[in-house]
Formats: structure tokens, C-alpha cells, sequence
């Protein structure tokens, strides 16, 4: 299928032919590396998927993560036909989860799973979408969560979130209907099947209480209250699920889980569709286009002409005020948890069975005891002063950091999407430059987390992409045009050895702020990083002068902000400054490095060329 070259400087894709899928590598960049082939940005975006989140490894979008690349039959061969349940089975299981008898449905469809046979050609039985859709919101529902209703509840969204990762990992997400399952009534309430509006006709009433594929949809209290009809879409979700990161870690343990799991239902969907494309040699990319989330995007898009800076501010959503007025929470109030008081007293007079509520009937003494030492519900992030600075954001705790990845992968995919499907809802220049200009403006802290290659959740191609486009933004009017150092690279939006040491080492930030130059210091270190590991090209003998010309630009730069008024106040840039002179010294150590790395290249290159020269001469002496 033909693909498109994504140019970074010009921020144009252009049609290009068609290129082979590359076999995987194991070496930490793939073989067609982004910074030496001169199609870079099309062979690693177009071969790969987004990484395995479990083990932060990069994997291909052609395959499963970690399996074969050249065995294009092979990612759709590992899951096993899905068969409908049979009639009785499956009303058995609507009442169970209708009347909240939820761990003895998971215990029943889990027995299916588990006894079902070893033949992937045989088939095995799944749930309809309903009942997926169910199990799948009790894994944040808060009264199975945060406060939950009976003792067991909480031990059956654990049981819920566990099953549901085993139907995928059996299934997959298209024949077990995760489309369907995970859907939000909200933003598909104005849409038809293919995401488009359908205002010129209503609903049928018949169909109303019916799913995509004919199913009854399940009544009851949590089936009516779910997180795909509270929640207004997959995006003003994720930004209240990463609000929570900042503000109530008691709700981010189980939004958590929850947002990895969608997270893999997403790439695995991706995944999946684009061998179905790939194998019918459709240039439309059909499937793609059907993808989940493919639909999240349209909804998010559709609804205004703002849809990328919404999906940013949702990825990048900090707690701030600004982000929970615009990402608010799901169910009221779900971050409050049972008192102490509540959780001992053992009301057992309040029963009523049709809404779920036993009083107390199926309780544990040691589950009451063990909930009774849960902590109380977390406080915002006080502040010493009592007006905050533009900077001083909550996104500072530490579990802002530990979002990190969940935010980078988030973009990885949609970065994946926007780039393969022909007709995408979003521009992928206009992604990564919302992107970029987002992550620049992060504070220092969470800025450095948010670029370092060595735990980064983007592809290396995605890397090398936002990496050079948010050094872009702070390098001065005086840089050298990577046009004039290396055009071919330049064109295909490439990063080299020639162009760091010309265009981007020697220069300070354009801004006299500490911050600015710290952060133009640890976006050189990162790409230097990256091209040392790639090791196809070497630097020159002027690498550690470009880099020691370059600090001493920046140190120079930030001394010309004047502190006026100040008197014996502290410094405000004492934080950024210490981060530029640790990044500094870092630079000058990897310079060093790579220069006796290639003094000891040409040396051992020398000795090689020395002792072949001797063993001529052995062998014409011989022949004499």
C-alpha cells in the first residue's frame, strides 16, 4: 500500500512508493533507523505500533507485541474464533449481573475460558458486548472502588479487570466486540454506526434497549450507571482520570488500571484492523477508519473545530483548575470513601434487594477491619503561598510523574492513527505541533521526565520528531538551517551528527530564562543520546568544541536577566540553574566519550590494517 513521508521541518506529508516491512530487530533501534534511512520517518512509523506498555519495549503494528513482524497471518491466527454464548447461558448470566451477583457470573464465563480448548481454530465462547461493557466499568465504578456497597465488591472488579484481560488476550478486541463494549451513550447519542451524524432519521423504539449487534443491553442500576454513560467521551474521561494522578490518589490506583487496559484494547484494535487492511489491500484503510479509536477522535473532533487542543489538554490534564473545570468527575462526588464510622457500624436493618444493598447480610469481619484502615480521602496539594505561579502547578507531585508514560502512550497511538489513516479526523503535523507546544511549556521538572529517550513511551522516530520540533521552538533566529548542513536528512526529517554539531550544539535558548536554556540543554543531551545509541554515523573531532561553545552560550545568556528588587530573596532560577550545570557536565562527558569511542575505532582499525599488512608480507616472503 502506498505510504506518505512525513516531512518535520516543512510539516507536509507527501505520497511516496510503497516500502517493504522490515524484520524486527532486537537492538534498541530497529535496523531501518530513523536517524540513517532516508525514508526514516516513513519505515519506523509505518512498521510499527505503539510500545508493549508492559515491558516498555518496541513492538511492530503488524504483529502482536513481541511476535513476528514477517508473518503477516500470525497476529490474526493467535486469537480464537469467538462463539456467541448459548441462549441459556447467556440469560443466566444477564440476571446475575442484573440482580449484582457479579463474581458469580466472572466465576462462570471464567470457566469457559479456562476449559475451553487448546485449538485456536476452535472456537470458544464469549460474552455479548453488554455484559463486557458491565464488567468493564465496575473496575472504577465507585461504589465497587473508593466506597464500596458489600465487603466482595471490590474483590470482583479485581476479578472483572483480570477476565476482561484474558478475553482479550483470547479474542481480541474485534470478535469480542470491545467497539461495542467500550462505546460512551453520550458521544455516539447523535451518531450513526460509522461515527457519522444521523440526524435526518430516529432511532427505532425497538432498538433503543438493543446494541450493534442486535444484543439486549442489561438493565439495573449499574448497567444504567456506568462509566460509558456518565462519562461524556474517551477523552473528558482520560482527562479526569489523570487529574486524579495529581489531586486524589486514592481514585488514580483504580483509574489506573483501568486507562492501561483501554490503553491495550486501543493498540490491539489498531493492531488487528491494519493486518485486516493490510491482508485485503484496501488503500482506504476501511478498518482503520472503524477502529475504536478512530471513533473517540471523531467524536472528540466532531463536536468543535477545537478537537486536537482539547485531546491535549485532556493528555496533559495537571489537576489545575482550568483542568477540572474542564475534565470534571465521572460520578459525584466519587473521590469521597466511607467514613470510619460507617464502615464499623453494621446497619443490617437497610435491605433491599432489587437495588443491590444487603445491609450488611454478606458481610466479613475481616474485610470490615481491613477496610476500617483505609486512609482518608486525600487533600489537594497545599501551596506555601496562598497565590500560585503560572508554573507552580500541582502536576509537580510525584504522580504526575508516574502518568508519564499512560500520557506518552496515549499520544504514540494517536500519532499511529492520524498517520495511516488517509482520511484521519486530525492532522498529524498539526498533532505534533500542538504537542510540542504543550510539552515546552511544562515546568522544568516534569518536562525533563516528559523527554528523556531512556524511559520514553514513543516510538524512536516519534522521539526524534518531537524532540527536534520542541528544540526548534527555543533555539535562536541565528541557528544554522539543518537545509545547509544535510539536505537529505533535513527533507526527511531526520536527525544526524552533522546537523547536531552545526545546528543545534552551539546555541543558547532564545529567551534569557534559566528555565529555557536547562531545558534546551536536556533536549541536546536526549538526541545526542539517541544518535550515539543508533552508532551508524560518527561524530567529528569538533563535537566537544560544539558542545563547550554551546554551554558557554547559555551560561551567558541566562547572566543578562537582571533581578532587580530582589534584595536577599531566593533566587527564583536557583532550581533551573542547577539542572543546566548537571546537564552541562553531561554533555561534556558523553563528547568525551564519543571522541575516545572513535579514537578507539580508528585505533583498532589501524592495528587490523597493520597486522593484514604483516601477514602479506609473511605470505610473499613464503612464496619466495
Amino acid at each position: 500500500m502506498p505510504s506518505r513521508v512525513f516531512n518535520f521541518w516543512t510539516r507536509q506529508t507527501a505520497p511516496t512508493v510503497p516500502i517493504e516491512m522490515p524484520p524486527p530487530s532486537s537492538a534498541p533501534i530497529p535496523t531501518s533507523s530513523p536517524l540513517s534511512s532516508p525514508t526514516s520517518f516513513v519505515t519506523a512509523t509505518a512498521t510499527a505500533t505503539p510500545p508493549n506498555r508492559r515491558d516498555g519495549t518496541v513492538t511492530d503494528i503488524s504483529s502482536p507485541a513481541g511476535g513476528d513482524v514477517g508473518a503477516s497471518s500470525g497476529l490474526l491466527d493467535q486469537y480464537q474464533k469467538a462463539r456467541r454464548l448459548p441462549p441459556e447461558l447467556k440469560e443466566h448470566c444477564r440476571v446475575y449481573l442484573e440482580e449484582n451477583l457479579h463474581q458469580q457470573t466472572i466465576h462462570l464465563l471464567g470457566s469457559l475460558l479456562t476449559s475451553r480448548r487448546t485449538d485456536h481454530r476452535a472456537p470458544a465462547y464469549c460474552p455479548p458486548p453488554s455484559q463486557l461493557s458491565l464488567l468493564l466499568g465496575l473496575v472504577v465504578h465507585p461504589d465497587f472502588t473508593t466506597r464500596p456497597k458489600e465487603p466482595e465488591w471490590p474483590e470482583a472488579a479485581i476479578e472483572s479487570l483480570a477476565y476482561l484481560r484474558t478475553t482479550l488476550a483470547v479474542f481480541g478486541p474485534v470478535q469480542a466486540g470491545f467497539k461495542e463494549s467500550t462505546r460512551f451513550s453520550h458521544a455516539s447519542s447523535s451518531s450513526s454506526r460509522g461515527g457519522t451524524p444521523d440526524s435526518d432519521s430516529e432511532p427505532d423504539a425497538n432498538d433503543k434497549d438493543r446494541d450493534e449487534r442486535g444484543e439486549v443491553q442489561l438493565a439495573g442500576r449499574y448497567a444504567e450507571a456506568s462509566v460509558w454513560k456518565r462519562g461524556q467521551d474517551f477523552f473528558t474521561v482520560v482527562g479526569w482520570v489523570f487529574n486524579c494522578s495529581v489531586l486524589y490518589p486514592n481514585r488514580w490506583r483504580y483509574w489506573k488500571p483501568w486507562l492501561e487496559f483501554m490503553l491495550d484494547v486501543l493498540d490491539k484494535d489498531l493492531e488487528e484492523r491494519y493486518e485486516l487492511d493490510s491482508q485485503s489491500g484496501r488503500d482506504d484503510m476501511p478498518e482503520l477508519g472503524q477502529s475504536i479509536l478512530a471513533s473517540y477522535v471523531s467524536q472528540c473532533s466532531g463536536r468543535t473545530a477545537g478537537g486536537i487542543k482539547r485531546i491535549m489538554k485532556a493528555i496533559f490534564a495537571d489537576g489545575s483548575k482550568p483542568a477540572t473545570s474542564l475534565f470534571q468527575e465521572v460520578w459525584v462526588k466519587e473521590h469521597k470513601e466511607k467514613s470510619h464510622n460507617a464502615m464499623n457500624k453494621r446497619k443490617r436493618e437497610k435491605v433491599n434487594i432489587d437495588k443491590g444493598e444487603f445491609g450488611g447480610w454478606l458481610d466479613n469481619d475481616s474485610v470490615y477491619s481491613s477496610q476500617a484502615s483505609e486512609p482518608p480521602t486525600p487533600q489537594k496539594r497545599r501551596t506555601n503561598s496562598g497565590s500560585v505561579d503560572k508554573h507552580e502547578f500541582q502536576a509537580l507531585e510525584s504522580t504526575y510523574v508516574e502518568s508519564i508514560p499512560l500520557r506518552q502512550r496515549l499520544f504514540s497511538t494517536l500519532s499511529y492513527l492520524c498517520y495511516h489513516l488517509p482520511d484521519s479526523p486530525l492532522d498529524v503535523s498539526d498533532l505534533y505541533e500542538s504537542f510540542e507546544a504543550t510539552t515546552k511549556s511544562l515546568p522544568l521538572p516534569i518536562f525533563t521526565a516528559f523527554v528523556t529517550s531512556t524511559t520514553s513511551q514513543l516510538l524512536r522516530s516519534q522521539q526524534i520528531s518531537a524532540l527536534q520540533g520542541i528544540l526548534s521552538l527555543l533555539m535562536p533566529s541565528s541557528a544554522l538551517s539543518p537545509a545547509k548542513v544535510d539536505r537529505g536528512r533535513h527533507d526527511d526529517g531526520g536527525i544526524s551528527p552533522a546537523i547536531l554539531e552545526h545546528c543545534f550544539l552551539p546555541y543558547s535558548a532564545n529567551t534569557i530564562t534559566a528555565e529555557d536554556n536547562a531545558k534546551v540543554s536536556v533536549l541536546l543531551e536526549q538526541l545526542m543520546h539517541i544518535v550515539w545509541l543508533d552508532g551508524t554515523e560518527d561524530f567529528s573531532q569538533d563535537l566537544l568544541s560544539a558542545v563547550g561553545r554551546g554551554i558557554e552560550a547559555r551560561n551567558a545568556k541566562i547572566k543578562k536577566k537582571k533581578t532587580r528588587g530582589r534584595g536577599n530573596t531566593d533566587d527564583p532560577d536557583m532550581e533551573a540553574r542547577a539542572v543546566l550545570d548537571m546537564s552541562s557536565e553531561r554533555l561534556v562527558i558523553l563528547a568525551e566519550l564519543l571522541r575516545d569511542a572513535s579514537t578507539d575505532l580508528e585505533d583498532g582499525m589501524d592495528a587490523d590494517e597493520d597486522e593484514r599488512e604483516d601477514e602479506d608480507e609473511d605470505e610473499d616472503e613464503e612464496g619466495w
